[in-house]
């Protein structure tokens, strides 16, 4: 495995319809030029809008870069940005100045493509860094809080009902540091099957995160996501014979590459329009966004180390 390459690149990165009136709810244009700071999620719509959650809220792209619009008001840190198989939109991360959520914001919820947000659960207190739901079922969410003490200290946390009720786990055998760990699936074939990219390689729990063995050491998964079909898995993988975005048809045992090969940057998120699965977006920790729409072939890169094009 390319170690030095993943620590150092993976090092870089490492509201609301309750709280806003509908008079805020609207789209901003922004000039291309703009600079933004840090990317940490991004979702490709049904009806093939790009949206990218950033360090001052959620942009979006209706032409493949050639326009762009600030989503609502909100200037929040989005992280752990997800959307999810039938087109809701989770995030966590922490407020802005024109913010009136405490720090961090918990987990919020928006059914507007971001637009307006509603409160779920440990706003005040959690900030997952890490957002991943069940694609047949997107009520079985799981959040990765990296950092924290006392009662909201770092673990897995996981809710089978949209976020009435979390239960917090405990993960055995995941890397002391939850910092180590990059990405976190759940896997089409079982609500309690997860696999985690984490510094070490690729491991598996298929006891709803508590208990994790290896699964892949030859390579670091930075980022993953379920495609449309339900059945198959992409994800970007890192390792000594080759890089880049890879498809699985085995549950991650086995990839075959589709390209975009981002050499010493590494992908952050991937996200895939669930009505066509030839678009897809991937964000990068250098700040950049890549969008492709034939399933690869060929990629645009929108959004070049902060900056909108």
């Amino acid at each position: 495995m390319k170690k030095g390459i993943v620590l150092s690149v993976l090092s870089i990165s490492l509201l609301l319809s309750a709280c806003s009136s509908s008079g805020e709810a609207k789209l901003t244009s922004v000039k291309n030029g703009k600079k933004i700071e840090d990317i940490h999620g991004v979702g490709v719509a049904n009806d093939g809008t790009t949206y990218v959650a950033t360090h001052e809220g959620l942009f979006l792209t209706k032409d493949t870069g050639k326009s762009w619009n600030k989503v609502g008001s909100m200037d929040a840190d989005l992280m752990g940005f997800n959307m999810r198989s039938d087109g809701t939109m989770l995030t966590s991360g922490h407020p802005g100045n024109k913010t009136n959520l405490p720090n961090p914001i918990g987990v919020l919820m928006s059914k507007d493509n971001g637009l307006n947000w509603d409160k779920v659960e440990y706003v005040g207190k959690i900030d997952f860094h890490v957002l991943t739901s069940y694609h047949h079922d997107p009520k079985v969410i799981y959040g990765l809080n990296q950092m924290g003490t006392g009662q909201y200290g770092a673990g897995i946390y996981r809710t089978t009902d949209g976020g009435k009720k979390w239960t917090k786990i405990e993960p055995n055998g995941l890397p002391n540091d939850l910092m180590k760990v990059y990405s976190l699936l759940v896997l089409p074939e079982n609500k309690d099957t997860l696999l985690a990219g984490t510094e070490i390689g690729v491991m598996i729990s298929k006891d709803g995160g508590r208990s994790w063995k290896m699964f892949d050491n030859t390579r670091l998964l930075s980022a993953m996501a379920v495609m449309p079909n339900g059945k198959d898995i992409i994800g970007y993988s890192m390792s000594n014979l080759v890089s880049g975005l890879m498809i699985s048809q085995d549950s991650g045992q086995t990839w075959k590459s589709i390209g975009l090969d981002l050499g010493k940057d590494a992908a952050s998120s991937i996200s895939i329009n669930q009505k066509d699965e030839n678009q897809i977006a991937v964000s990068s920790y250098n700040t950049s966004l890549y969008v492709t729409k034939d399933g690869g072939k060929k990629w645009s890169n929108i959004i070049e180390t902060g900056t909108l094009k």
